[in-house]
């Protein structure tokens, strides 16, 4: 079965251990959503999780949690890494140069 990336989203956000648990989540937000489009997508994702049998459904939604968790921490480490690499160029400016160089443009 095909997940669109947002239905994945909502299903990361709403993972539990347990196929029941993660539609419990999803099913109690479904009545307070307004906007109409965030709504059918998490009608969707429901959807299509209840067609998923044990333990398939459980193990979809721990890996689908995992991917979401990896992604962050790469997206930290690959930040933290750029941070890094400026530190140098850094510690010889003063203070005044510092500003100038991490200040934005006005537009």
């Amino acid at each position: 079965m095909k997940f669109s990336k947002s239905e994945l989203d909502i299903i990361y956000q709403y993972a539990a251990p347990t196929k029941e648990e993660t539609l419990a989540g999803m099913n109690e937000i479904v009545p307070v959503i307004k906007d109409l489009l965030i709504k059918a997508i998490v009608e969707n994702a429901i959807r299509k999780l209840e067609k998923i049998p044990e333990p398939e459904c459980s193990q979809f939604v721990a890996a689908t949690k995992a991917r979401f968790l990896a992604e962050r921490d790469n997206s930290i480490r690959q930040r933290l890494a750029a941070a890094k690499a400026q530190e140098p160029i850094m510690q010889g400016m003063t203070c005044q140069e510092r500003n100038a160089f991490t200040r934005k443009p006005a537009t």
